[in-house]
């Protein structure tokens, strides 16, 4: 396994941080931390220490304590990740986790895959309210042969809330600048056999102009409004004490106002994103060393955009996605061994004012098995999958991973992944821009890492070396989808989180190089350098956060200048008024940072909100 020396001066910056971070965490080894269970890493239970794959998980106190609304506000915070909007909250955007684009990064809700099949290899992110979730896992790096397309740069899964022992209810009311509300309200618990969690949720904003217009002189100079209303559904009875049925359902529905350098200063552009996923399930045991799980999910997303001016017009694409899934689980001495089969249906219907110009559909199939290993020093990964994506090609992918524990607490880590990446319908077949000769991109990833854990702290630093061929890009001189012929990413990924007495704190560092190597040039939109840190202290009954981020400079789109880096500070404070009512706020980009992470958009200024939640302990 080869993975070039990274430039000298990436080292002398990395280093130091490195040095910071193994400071903290040896500052309270004694302390001990709850156990943390992740299953995105291998489709099995480990304990987050365990996983082979760079992972991370933010739970529901995690979520709360950060005090976001939306999940890419959220990710944002985490190794590997950057969010580029072309406008104000709910416009086009574009998720970057180990310099891989959308397209290339999977996110699935409760084990669903949102990908979409149009046109804008986007994920939207932004539409997923943080009311909704209970836990987040993300899995760096190339993991295809255990999720499948879409998975080089890594896995983003969200689970939203369950049912737990206990009864519980909770709310949540803020508001804040720029005629921002926010209002959620739920209820949780398990009354015998049976399991609910029902939360329901609102958030509007009155917004910015988001146009710079210094760089877009066509845009409307009116203000970018969003409205987000969202609700989630988890029921769940248990037959017996090894069988468990259920049903889940989420709805996130965002209606914002967006920005274009196309049309007339007096255009208004208004645009509809709807999300809905729905599933059953069933789970179970067949003997105490088998245990089974059979999903049938139905999934939706519907965009629409809407120009009104002197030339109006209407736009409408719709995914549907439908995916049965039966996975198998054997519990054997020292190792762990998993298979499942996958069906999917993907289909999408797309066209203007009404028209329908695309309609396509195709299915879907994989099987895949792993195997997880571990006795005494040693620990080991293996995952195979195939995959056969009808009209396009049958591929294999393998992960093969490794760990030799040095003593309880230092670990060595290394790993050999290949990965493949379908081209949605819209790339092949819209009428416009599509190219049904494109191929599916594939990749290869070699990392070698270190992990440090000790009670609360875990320290992860990963070296890794991507090689994408057949890359899906836009042709602007063709103005069609193609494919690149070679790109390649280098770096290293630096993670920790840890608490010191009352003190949470956690930190990150990547240092990367993601290129064209057809051209030479920095992919667009990717920093080198990504940074950040943040801290909550509890002092009596308040609790003060701060969290800061820095983005280096990057390459935008061809003919224009470079985006500037930029630092931006969030403070935090919680106040308990009683055991059940917590007062609140926060500033988000308190030194009122100008920035931008697509030319000709400006960010949000500084914002204050203040807020009240309740929540009824079990």
């Amino acid at each position: 396994m080869k993975i070039r020396t990274l430039r000298a001066r990436n080292f002398g910056m990395a280093l130091p941080a490195l040095s910071l971070l193994s400071l903290a965490s040896c500052a309270a080894m004694a302390q001990t931390a709850p156990v943390q269970v992740v299953v995105t890493a291998s489709r099995t239970e480990q304990i987050l220490t365990d996983a082979l794959p760079h992972t991370t998980v933010l739970g529901r106190d995690a979520i709360e304590q950060s005090q976001l609304t939306d999940l890419s506000s959220l990710l944002a915070r985490e190794a590997g990740f950057q969010f580029t909007q072309s406008g104000g909250r709910g416009s086009q955007s574009t998720a970057f986790l180990r310099g891989a684009a959308s397209l290339q990064v999977l996110v699935l809700v409760d084990g669903m895959p949102m990908t979409k099949q149009d046109t804008t290899g986007a994920v939207s992110l932004e539409h997923i309210m943080l009311d909704q979730v209970d836990r987040i896992e993300i899995v760096r790096g190339n993991v295809s042969a255990i999720h499948g397309s879409g998975a080089v740069g890594g896995v983003i899964q969200v689970f939203t809330r369950q049912g737990q022992a206990g009864h519980t209810g909770y709310m949540t009311a803020e508001a804040g600048s720029l005629g921002t509300s926010r209002l959620n309200l739920g209820t949780q618990g398990k009354h015998g056999d049976f399991g609910y969690a029902v939360s329901l949720g609102t958030l509007a904003t009155r917004g910015i102009n988001a146009a710079n217009l210094s760089q877009s002189s066509n845009a409307n100079p009116d203000a970018d409004g969003y409205r987000n209303d969202n609700h989630s559904v988890h029921l769940s009875y248990d037959l017996g004490p090894d069988h468990k049925v259920g049903l889940r359902s989420t709805h996130f529905n965002g209606r914002f106002d967006y920005d274009s350098g196309f049309g007339a200063p007096t255009d208004v552009h208004k645009g509809t994103t709807r999300i809905d996923n729905n599933t059953v399930y069933w789970s179970g045991k067949l003997n105490p060393w088998w245990s089974s799980r059979l999903n049938y999910s139905e999934a939706t997303e519907r965009n629409t955009t809407n120009t009104l001016g002197g030339y109006s017009f209407t736009t409408q694409a719709e995914t549907r996605t439908r995916l049965m899934s039966w996975t198998h689980q054997l519990n054997l001495p020292a190792m762990v061994l998993s298979a499942g089969v996958d069906h999917q249906t993907q289909g999408i219907e797309a066209g203007t004012d009404g028209v329908t110009e695309l309609t396509r559909q195709r299915s879907a199939n994989a099987v895949y098995a792993g195997l997880v290993y571990s006795r005494a020093a040693h620990s080991a990964q293996f995952n195979l999958r195939h995959d056969s994506v009808q009209g396009v090609a049958s591929k294999d992918s393998v992960y093969l991973g490794y760990g030799y524990a040095l003593n309880p607490q230092w670990k060595l880590i290394a790993s050999h992944a290949t990965a493949f990446n379908v081209p949605p319908l819209g790339y092949l077949f819209d009428p416009y821009s599509g190219n049904p000769a494109l191929r599916p991109e594939t990749a290869t990833t070699h990392e070698v890492g270190v992990q440090w854990a000790s009670g609360p702290h875990r320290l992860r630093s990963t070296l890794f070396d991507t090689r994408t061929k057949d890359l899906l890009l836009y042709d602007m001189n063709t103005w069609q989808f193609s494919n690149v012929s070679s790109v390649k990413n280098q770096g290293l990924e630096t993670s920790y989180s840890g608490r010191i007495n009352a003190t949470d704190l956690s930190a990150s560092l990547t240092l990367q190089d993601p290129v064209n190597e057809a051209t030479g040039q920095q992919l667009v939109r990717r920093a080198k350098t990504l940074v950040s840190a943040s801290l909550s202290q509890a002092v009596g009954l308040l609790t003060l956060g701060g969290a800061v981020r820095y983005t280096g400079a990057r390459p935008d789109l061809s003919g224009n200048p470079e985006l500037a880096s930029f630092v931006l500070l969030d403070l935090t404070a919680r106040y308990a008024l009683t055991r059940d009512w917590t007062l609140f706020g926060r500033i988000e980009n308190a030194t009122d940072s100008h920035y931008q992470t697509a030319y000709g958009y400006n960010q949000l200024p500084r914002t204050t909100t203040v807020g009240l939640s309740w929540k009824l302990k079990p």
